[in-house]
């Protein structure tokens, strides 16, 4: 989509999609992007590493007893909790980098 020009709105509603489905949605604005804008490209790496790292702990928990697994779903719970909140505070203007995947992610 190279050539396609985003007013300041539908960037900052790209900021907050890119972690509503994580890893899917943050491919996706990453491509729509097209590395033209540097704060869209690092929260859409954000938001796909956050997306890997929800999914390996949910792949992670059936080698679990129950109890246990069910910390685990917490876990994953929260962090996709904690992602839309920074999409949320990227759509407000400020740019939270996660403790670890930010610095992964380029910041």
């Amino acid at each position: 989509m190279a050539g396609v020009n985003m007013d300041s709105n539908e960037r900052r509603l790209l900021l907050v999609f890119a972690y509503l489905l994580t890893w899917l949605s943050g491919v996706i604005v990453l491509f729509i992007n097209d590395g033209r804008d540097q704060n869209l490209k690092f929260h859409s790496l954000q938001a796909i590493f956050l997306g890997i790292l929800i999914t390996v702990i949910w792949m992670g928990s059936f080698l679990l007893i129950p109890p246990v697994r069910i910390i685990d779903y917490l876990m994953d719970f929260l962090l996709y909790l904690y992602g839309l909140y920074v999409g949320i505070q990227a759509y407000s203007g400020r740019s939270i980098s996660m403790p670890v995947i930010g610095t992964l992610a380029g910041r």
